[in-house]
């Protein structure tokens, strides 16, 4: 199949990241994380609009009453789009601590919100994992973390997947839907010590969609975690992806343009945009965070 990539909407993103589908109002959400803001795009009619959180904003999802959760420099918040206003969940994650930023995360089948940290040198093991549940309290699930990125589960909700992209890996879990408790951590899908795995998602068949820094690439690997197709993005740094569109077939893809030099940016004007794909795959509806 040959997959070519559009660019869709006139933002061009510092660095764009972590692409939420809105299904019901055909709506397309993506952060941008140093500019502290995220972008809304309808598809229906080709509008965008930015909102600004105010401080680096690594990951958010949708709320099943309303609203978006989010994982930012200071800890888990909700932000209200109509008031333009971030209401921190006290006490948070990491609030206190100001070598680390939420970087990725995903609400799992269960309406938790789980969304994991990085530090800002982007080398040191200072990431952890984090869970939200529905009534505001947390637990801490996974420490000793380089990068946190790409999270998802399979179709019945007892694997979680996580990767770690300086562990150069897609991690595998086995995952308890009563507590959301994770255990059995293994090594699912490997890559080279030179390639970065970052954002990613899973479709109906439990296949995986994952992005790679540096490469330009999102790659299509089936559930056992072998390859079966890429994407080739005209922007180097592919950042992460969702599926969303009117029959879930149509993966968004996030770029960015932040480590790219002044003659890089003119050789990939592109860098920093949002692109589609029509993949023929079917993509899933993501849950909502029940909090």
């Amino acid at each position: 199949m040959s997959l070519t990539p559009e660019p869709i909407f006139d933002i061009q993103a510092t660095h764009g990241e972590g692409p939420v589908w809105d299904e019901i109002l055909q709506e397309l959400y993506w952060v941008d994380i140093p500019e502290g803001q995220y972008y809304k795009g309808n598809m229906l009619t080709g509008n965008a609009a930015t909102f600004v959180v105010g401080q680096d904003l690594g990951v958010l999802a949708l709320r099943e009453k309303g609203g978006i959760v989010m994982g930012v420099r200071d800890g888990f918040g909700l932000y209200d789009e109509q008031s333009q206003q971030l209401q921190l969940i006290e006490p948070s994650p990491e609030q206190e601590n100001a070598l680390v930023r939420f970087n990725d995360g995903a609400v799992d089948p269960f309406g938790r919100f789980l969304a994991g940290t990085m530090a800002y040198d982007e080398v040191s093991c200072l990431g952890k994992l984090f869970s939200l549940a529905s009534d505001q309290s947390w637990e801490t699930l996974e420490h000793d973390l380089y990068i946190t990125n790409g999270m998802a589960w399979n179709k019945t909700g007892d694997q979680f997947y996580m990767i770690d992209t300086l562990q150069h890996c897609v991690f595998a879990y086995d995952y308890d839907p009563a507590t959301g408790l994770i255990s059995s951590r293994k090594r699912y899908i490997e890559f080279p010590k030179t390639i970065y795995p970052d954002g990613m998602c899973t479709d109906s068949e439990d296949g995986f969609w994952i992005a790679f820094y540096g490469l330009g690439k999102v790659i299509h690997y089936d559930s056992a975690g072998n390859q079966i197709e890429e994407i080739v993005v005209p922007a180097p740094h592919t950042t992460s992806c969702c599926f969303g569109g009117e029959n879930l077939q149509t993966l968004f893809i996030t770029t960015s343009r932040r480590d790219l030099d002044a003659q890089q940016r003119k050789t990939y004007p592109l860098a920093g945009y949002t692109f589609r794909v029509e993949t023929g795959i079917k993509g899933k509806i993501e849950p909502r965070f029940h909090g």
